[in-house]
């Protein structure tokens, strides 16, 4: 009787361990950098004679419709992540400030994001109404308020997201060179701290909370990623972002072991990460990943969603694809040297402002010119910030300290017009400028001179502070890819080639 006793009550504890116990496996979709590409496009960055097509938003979402269906047949949840950078750099991101993106990840019901440095590029109003607008959480544990260190309402820094049973500890981390990368009057009343400040705070705070599983959505890149991994113990899994890495297979650190995942970028590809969860300790025990590839002839394309996205397309798009001139070969872009399409847009620039010279940031240039017929959807991806013209006097003593910031080689160079200068890359920072030439003349350092350049670097975040000094400052509000249609149509056909306008000293 009391083996029998015994034996029942091994089956109830049994019983109810079963009812109880994690689930065997979670998987984790990540998605990151959509930068508003949404609609089916052409990877021209794997053959640009024959871009193999790419299905982007509706492929995406049959993938996750596939996924969730067998998860669902293996009782197994499934969580969808985003890491940032929402809308900027596709006309239906930039024309809808953002709404387009939000409903697709309304769409597919994302369970939580993290913000990224390009989703400040319409200012802090616009960011909090799409972070209103998402049915998910916004994460980012180190941005904070300038006056109190803590973080915005807008945002939370951590919480724990339970799925049956299972504690997971969720938390948000951006770059911490944000400030050089969004203009301050975006950044008004906040500051970012170190990675490694928002990531231990947080990883504390959670396991206080009794968190079995961490993971770190963060927008700092692959290789911040690494660092913060082996920098703070605790964190279990890094969904990342921002530097458009595809991460396969998953890249586990040496010393506490934390899993990094990330997809590439603009929704061509969706990230699988499959955690098996030990029962009992609901620790990972092990995990699979992989990365789906969203080529458009390998995907059906989802129909109800395509229909949304023509709608958009309709409301934003109208006259994007009308020729506007010709360019007679291809303009290529260069983060350190002088390039074709650099001195298109700085000649472009200068000749609308009247100007002595033109700046612009090579970051700033986001793709190539195709030789041929020239559309304003090319002139848009090559600038598809919205950045605006901004005239300014300076110095020839202030533009010659600015010349300097541009071949210091923390950040890519500054591409000119106007003007010729020759630097010695080798030499220290601040020391590497050899001549400076306007209009063919010795740079002046007494006299005042008439500069073009764009908001961002007008507005002197992060190393670029000297643009504060100028004086007479007017931002037109004028945008630079409408100056550079203009300059086109004026001109064509284009032929811009290396000038030597930029010169690096031969060693």
């Amino acid at each position: 009787m009391v083996k029998s006793i015994r034996y029942i009550f091994l089956v109830l504890i049994a019983a109810i361990n079963f009812l109880y116990a994690a689930p065997e496996e979670i998987w984790i979709l990540h998605i990151n950098d959509i930068h508003g590409a949404l609609a089916p496009s052409d990877a021209f960055w794997m053959n640009p004679d024959f871009p193999p097509p790419i299905g982007n938003a509706p492929a995406a979402i049959t993938v996750i419709n596939e996924i969730r269906e067998t998860a669902a047949k293996k009782n197994i949840p499934v969580l969808i992540f985003d890491t940032g950078d929402w809308f900027s750099g596709a006309p239906l991101g930039d024309f809808t400030y953002g709404k387009s993106v939000i409903e697709f990840l309304n769409y597919i019901n994302i369970d939580a994001s993290v913000i990224g440095n390009h989703d400040f590029e319409f200012g802090l109003d616009t960011l909090q109404s799409l972070i209103r607008m998402l049915n998910a959480p916004v994460f980012c544990a180190n941005l904070v308020k300038t006056d109190t260190d803590s973080v915005p309402d807008f945002l939370i820094p951590h919480m724990i997201l339970e799925v049956e049973g299972v504690k997971l500890g969720l938390f948000g981390i951006i770059t911490h060179y944000l400030t050089g990368m969004v203009s301050p009057e975006h950044m008004a009343g906040l500051s970012v701290q170190k990675h490694y400040i928002g990531a231990a705070k947080s990883v504390r705070e959670l396991r206080e909370q009794s968190a079995d599983i961490i993971i770190g959505l963060t927008h700092s890149g692959f290789s911040h990623d690494q660092r913060l991994a082996d920098s703070v113990p605790g964190i279990d899994v890094i969904i990342g972002g921002h530097s458009h890495t595809g991460v396969q297979p998953p890249k586990e650190m040496p010393r506490y072991h934390t899993i990094i995942n990330q997809a590439y970028s603009r929704l061509t590809a969706i990230g699988v990460l499959k955690l098996q969860i030990d029962p009992q300790t609901k620790k990972i025990a092990g995990y699979d990943s992989e990365l789906i590839n969203l080529f458009g002839e390998e995907q059906i394309l989802d129909k109800q969603y395509l229909s949304i996205l023509h709608e958009w397309q309709e409301a934003v798009e109208t006259g994007f694809d009308n020729v506007l001139g010709v360019s007679k070969r291809e303009l290529t872009r260069s983060g350190f040297e002088e390039s074709p399409v650099g001195n298109f847009i700085t000649d472009a620039m200068r000749e609308y402002a009247q100007a002595d010279i033109a700046v612009t940031n090579s970051g700033g240039i986001r793709a190539n010119i195709p030789a041929g017929n020239v559309t304003y959807r090319d002139l848009y991806k090559v600038e598809a910030f919205g950045n605006t013209i901004v005239m300014m006097t300076m110095t020839g003593a202030q533009i010659w300290q600015m010349l300097e910031v541009s071949v210091i080689g923390y950040h890519a160079i500054f591409q000119v017009s106007g003007l010729k200068m020759v630097y010695d890359r080798k030499a220290p920072p601040n020391q590497r400028l050899i001549s400076v030439e306007i209009d063919g003349k010795p740079l002046d350092m007494e006299k005042e001179y008439k500069i073009v350049t764009n908001n961002f670097l007008a507005a002197g975040g992060g190393a670029y502070g000297i643009f504060r000094d100028g004086k007479n400052v007017e931002d037109t509000y004028t945008l630079i890819r409408d100056v550079m249609a203009q300059h086109l149509k004026k001109h064509s056909p284009i032929d811009y080639k290396i000038e030597g306008r930029i010169i690096a000293k031969k060693q």
